[in-house]
C-alpha cells in the first residue's frame, strides 16, 4: 500500500463506473464503500460490484481499501463472510464507528494481512482511541470522522473546528503511539476549496498527515497542504546536514543562525524529510 496517506478518497460501492476513475485520480488510497455511501437495500449489490471490479482492477500506486459496515450494524456479519473472497486484492479494511479493540480484532480475522484502518467517529470511539490503537491487528492508520461525531453530539461542524479540537488531538496522539498515519475528516462543501484548505491546514497543524476526500476535485488542495513544500524540505535538510557536521565535531546541541538545535529539532526535521517520499500529484 502507499507509504503515505495524504488523501483517502471514498467511492460508493454501488458506483462501479467510478472505481477506475477514483484509482486514477491521484489519491493515495481509494475506499470502496459498503457503509454510508450505500442504501441499506443495496448492500448485496455493492459487495458484488466491488468484488467484480477488484477481480480485474488495474495496477495503481493508490492503495485499495474497502469500508465495511460498523460493528453496531446489522450488515457486518455479511461483510465479514464476504471479505475473504477479496482480501488478497485489497490493502486494508476500513472499520467505521470503531469503539473498542475487540471491534478491530473481529474484523482483522477476516483478512490474512490483519490490516485494519480504524475510523473513530463516535464519543465512545474517541475516548477509546489509545486502546484501539493497541489492538491485536496491523493498524496502518487511524481516521477521524467529524461529521458523525458532531451529529451525535448535536452540534454544528465549523471550519474553525473548536468543537472537535479535543477529539482531533486524541486521534493524532493515539496514532503516534503506534507510528500510524493520522487522517483527518472529510470536508463536505465541494464548492469551497479555500475553506477546505483552511480546514486541512488546521488539521496538519495538529499533527494529521492527510485527509479524507469525497470528490476527486479535493485531492489537489489536500496534497498541497499535506506535502511539504520545497522550502520546508530545504530547511529540514539544512538542519540534518548541520547536525551531522556537529556530531563530527563531537557536539550534541549546537547553534544554527540564532537558534539552538538539539535532538527533538533534528527528529522533527527527519520526519519532515520522510514525508517527501512520494511526489505531490
Amino acid at each position: 500500500m502507499a507509504s503515505l496517506l495524504r488523501s483517502v478518497l471514498f467511492v460508493p460501492g454501488t458506483r462501479g463506473d467510478r472505481f477506475s476513475k477514483a484509482l486514477a485520480s491521484g489519491a493515495d488510497a481509494v475506499v470502496l464503500d459498503l457503509e454510508d455511501g450505500v442504501d441499506p437495500a443495496r448492500k448485496d449489490e455493492a459487495r458484488r460490484t466491488v468484488a467484480a471490479w477488484l477481480a480485474d482492477a488495474p495496477a495503481s500506486e493508490a492503495a485499495k481499501f474497502v469500508r465495511v459496515n460498523s460493528a453496531q450494524s446489522a450488515w457486518l456479519d455479511a461483510d465479514l463472510a464476504w471479505l475473504p473472497s477479496v482480501a488478497d486484492r485489497i490493502d486494508a479494511i476500513v472499520l467505521p464507528k470503531t469503539e473498542s479493540p475487540h471491534d478491530v480484532e473481529r474484523v482483522a480475522l477476516a483478512s490474512p494481512s490483519r490490516r485494519v484502518v480504524a475510523l473513530l467517529e463516535t464519543p465512545r470511539g474517541i475516548l477509546s482511541a489509545a486502546a484501539i490503537a493497541l489492538a491485536h491487528a496491523e493498524i496502518p492508520a487511524l481516521m477521524f470522522g467529524a461529521e458523525d461525531l458532531t451529529a451525535e453530539l448535536g452540534i454544528p461542524r465549523t471550519v474553525a473546528g473548536d468543537e472537535i479540537l479535543l477529539a482531533r488531538s486524541q486521534v493524532v496522539l493515539a496514532a503516534a503511539t503506534i507510528g500510524a498515519e493520522a487522517v483527518d475528516a472529510v470536508f463536505v462543501d465541494l464548492k469551497s476549496p479555500d475553506r477546505l484548505r483552511e480546514d486541512a491546514m488546521r488539521a496538519r497543524a495538529l499533527g494529521f498527515r492527510g485527509k479524507m476526500a469525497i470528490h476527486p476535485d479535493q485531492i489537489a488542495v489536500i496534497h498541497d497542504v499535506f506535502t511539504p513544500s520545497a522550502e520546508e524540505i530545504a530547511a529540514a535538510q539544512r538542519l540534518v546536514d548541520a547536525d551531522a557536521a556537529a556530531r563530527a565535531r563531537g557536539e550534541g546541541a549546537f547553534r544554527l543562525d540564532d537558534r539552538m538545535v538539539d535532538a527533538p529539532v533534528i527528529a522533527r526535521a527527519k520526519k519532515m524529510l520522510g514525508r517527501r517520499s512520494r511526489p505531490s500529484s
